[in-house]
């Protein structure tokens, strides 16, 4: 990211970390708040200054927790390649946590203080446009979900509200690579949200929760280490959390378990006839899917098919 945030259009404007307070790293960490602050900070009691508090308006203002906008370089200088390098490291580390410290790397031309009240207009015109409050670019995942499965009317729209900030870049779930997601040229959208989007969003957590299972399992199941990470993994746990919700699932422990055996095996599972059988009665008694498919001892072999229905 060192090349990219000093590549000659990101390097003639202020580049900018930001960071979700929320989440609170061991004093000692060099990108914890206390360190940032000793060398970021500035004793001014009027001016922009380096360290500025977005006031989130869901948060009620709280500045303990509200996230912190970093000045990590102005206009035509460098920025420091070993701060970039702990981001690099941080953004990894935290790739699946359930909430992540590291948002969102920003170049804008606006001053610290107006970038603040920026992204809280942004925010702000997103949950009038949804009802409800939401600030996706403080969630990482939120992010990346809306970037690979939201439908193309609703990412047009979303990059619209971008169209002030230069550059934006999410730490992904995939090691915490940097994505680009930036505000075309392109005229605002005619159309606004996608409606039919608000059920993805209704989905996010559990789906969240079941790519988070699935990397987890990886780790530390000496029979799944060997599985990869699909590069759509967010797309096919969104299918599968469809697929269990459209079988009549609703018991949130039922709903995951479909979706790691369906991560694992793919079609071997979700068209085996005795697992849609158990499915079934599953739907009756709510909380029991796990305990009926294993007590069933069914042989089912993994497939390389990615096409979950």
């Amino acid at each position: 990211m060192f090349e990219e945030l000093n590549e000659f259009e990101n390097f003639r404007r202020y580049r900018y970390l930001l960071i979700d307070n929320r989440v609170v790293l061991h004093w000692a960490s060099p990108l914890s708040l206390e360190k940032l602050t000793y060398q970021f900070g500035e004793n001014k009691a009027f001016g922009e200054k380096k360290l500025t508090t977005v006031l989130r308006t869901d948060l009620n203002y709280d500045q303990s927790v509200c996230p912190t906008l970093i000045q990590l370089a102005e206009p035509s200088i460098l920025t420091d390649d070993v701060i970039i390098d702990d981001i690099s490291r941080q953004a990894a580390l935290e790739c699946f946590w359930s909430q992540r410290y590291i948002c969102a790397y920003l170049v804008s031309d606006q001053k610290p203080s107006a970038l603040a009240k920026q992204l809280i207009n942004i925010g702000n015109s997103i949950g009038r446009t949804l009802k409800e409050p939401y600030y996706p670019f403080f969630e990482p995942f939120r992010m990346q979900f809306l970037d690979e499965v939201g439908s193309n009317q609703s990412k047009a729209w979303l990059k619209a509200q971008f169209s002030q900030i230069y550059n934006y870049y999410y730490p992904s779930i995939h090691n915490g690579k940097f994505i680009q997601f930036t505000a075309n040229n392109e005229p605002i959208p005619e159309k606004s949200w996608d409606i039919d989007d608000n059920l993805l969003i209704k989905n996010i957590r559990i789906v969240r929760t079941l790519v988070n299972a699935w990397a987890n399992n990886r780790l530390q199941f000496e029979d799944q280490q060997s599985l990869p990470l699909s590069k759509d993994i967010i797309a096919e746990a969104t299918q599968l959390v469809e697929q269990a919700m459209q079988l009549g699932l609703v018991d949130a422990g039922d709903i995951l378990f479909w979706g790691i055996c369906g991560l694992r095996h793919h079609q071997a599972f979700t068209q085996n006839p005795k697992v849609l059988m158990l499915t079934e009665l599953a739907k009756k008694t709510p909380g029991t899917l796990s305990t009926q498919i294993n007590n069933a001892n069914i042989a089912i072999e993994s497939t390389n098919i990615r096409d979950i229905r």
